[in-house]
């Protein structure tokens, strides 16, 4: 009963995090996946990476590429393609590793390890120290990731689980859903909105009313 219990908690989206039976010390005795630094599970680590890198290659890209052409000069224009260049290459192999966690798809997995190989080389080539560390956070997941599909211990039909995510993942993901879906619902209510409005004049007119008397 509270295998199953805890299987439903994983589904549900609407059961609250913590009344899941996982825990940092104590993440189930029914898992035989790894966890990312006791953090949450291999896939949930590999989406969320990868979501990042995107991100941030992006703006970086963008930020760097604007940089160039206002700073000018006769090597502008090659700078701006090679910032956009390396941002296209980086982004398209989180964008495969993502894809591949996303829909358990081995070989594309395996295909972003190996872009992501390729540019750890190249950046070990270069010496770039804070890079290096970066990529290979990358390539750790994706790797594991793999090597669990492939043995059969981490896939779609294990993963009501295997899945885990750490309580203070789980809150602050809470909190996000909390912070995003506040100004959200009431832009996309504008009933609501105004709702709400009327509301707030109607208490000032009557704390007006109160004070008067």
């Amino acid at each position: 009963k509270q295998t199953n219990k805890t299987m439903s908690c994983a589904s549900d989206p609407e059961t609250p995090y913590h009344q899941e039976s996982s825990s940092p010390s104590n993440p189930g005795p029914q898992r035989r996946s790894r966890l990312f630094f006791g953090v949450c599970d291999m896939r949930a680590a590999t989406v969320a990476l990868d979501v990042l890198n995107i991100c941030f290659t992006a703006i970086v890209a963008v930020v760097l590429s604007t940089l160039f052409l206002i700073q000018g000069g006769p090597f502008a224009w090659r700078n701006i393609f090679q910032a956009l260049g390396a941002g296209i290459v980086a982004a398209s192999i989180s964008g495969l590793g993502l894809w591949g966690a996303m829909n358990w798809h081995l070989m594309a997995l395996q295909g972003a390890i190996a872009g992501f190989s390729i540019v750890l080389i190249w950046r070990l080539f270069m010496m770039d120290w804070v890079d290096i560390l970066v990529t290979m956070l990358l390539l750790y997941p994706h790797v594991m990731l793999s090597i669990e599909m492939k043995n059969g211990v981490l896939t779609e039909e294990t993963y009501a689980k295997e899945e885990y995510l750490s309580e203070g993942g789980r809150d602050f993901v809470e909190m996000a859903h909390q912070y995003i879906g506040s100004p959200v619902n009431s832009l996309s209510s504008p009933t609501n909105a105004n709702a709400n409005a009327d509301n707030n004049y109607n208490n000032n007119n009557a704390n007006n009313n109160n004070a008067n008397h």
